[in-house]
């Protein structure tokens, strides 16, 4: 089976099998997107970049940390987590990125931190991270690549089967390779199935998160705007991991009028 065939398969298996997000998401028009693209728009290409020395950076990087935690344990409690501590990590590499792993851990890049001007910027990043986490994204995406590797081994095994498939007499294993790789191909996509709703969904958490924690959500915005700027797009599509700069500012925006209107800082379940 093509790579082409086979990823719009695994697309319409798993988009149609797999949990979609947990909180009820601010809906978004193509006005509103054509609205955050202009602030996105214009010379992209030298981003101010803001000096720290290491210690600095750490020092930033556990201050935010710490003060997120006295704001998350509400969240946690109605996220129905068992444990609510989540490990921040610095890590002094010029990579632009940040990330969450594993049952409660975070990793924060030197190179993202660059590129923040203010704490609540960095608190922006590290609260969408913690976001995933309280959303169970990781699990979420674990069970999505595994069953993407099952379903892409039995889609090729039986297409192989069909079609009287037979190895090269001088390579017998070459049928199970080929399964092999198409698992793998099958992994990859199920691991960035609805990855863009759930990058939302991080988001959002991430507001009423900052909100609990004192932050101000509109000067938090702003990272978004940077990472907007660094990555040039202004739509996406079905295979991208995150929503397009100007889809996320818009989301951003109305994520923060709902917390700002909200009664008890918690987000509605869907």
């Amino acid at each position: 089976m093509g790579g082409r065939n086979l990823a719009a398969t695994l697309c319409s298996v798993l988009l149609g099998g797999c949990a979609g997000a947990q909180y009820l998401l601010p809906e978004i028009t193509a006005a509103e997107i054509d609205r955050a693209a202009l602030t996105v728009a214009g010379d992209t290409s030298s981003l101010p970049t803001f000096h720290r020395t290491g210690a600095e950076y750490g020092r930033l990087v556990d201050t935010v940390s710490n003060r997120l935690r006295l704001g998350v344990p509400a969240l946690c409690r109605h996220a129905k987590l068992a444990t609510c501590f989540f490990d921040v990590s610095y890590v002094a590499d010029d990579t632009v990125n940040a990330y969450a792993a594993g049952s409660n851990e975070i990793v924060i890049y030197r190179g993202i931190l660059r590129y923040l001007e203010t704490e609540d910027e960095v608190a922006a990043v590290i609260a969408h991270e913690i976001g995933h986490h309280l959303a169970r994204h990781v699990e979420e995406q674990q069970r999505n690549a595994a069953l993407g590797g099952l379903v892409a081994a039995i889609l090729t095994g039986g297409l192989m089967a069909g079609t009287g498939y037979q190895a090269p007499p001088n390579d017998p294993y070459a049928g199970q390779q080929v399964v092999r790789d198409a698992a793998q191909l099958g992994a990859g996509i199920g691991a960035i199935s609805f990855s863009k709703e759930q990058e939302r969904e991080a988001d959002l958490l991430a507001a009423y998160l900052l909100a609990r924690s004192g932050y101000d959500l509109r000067r938090a915005g702003h990272a978004f705007t940077v990472l907007a700027k660094m990555s040039g797009k202004t739509r996406s599509t079905i295979f991208d991991t995150h929503p397009a700069g100007p889809e996320r500012i818009a989301a951003w925006e109305k994520a923060v009028a709902e917390v700002e209107a909200s009664r008890d800082l918690l987000p509605k379940a869907e």
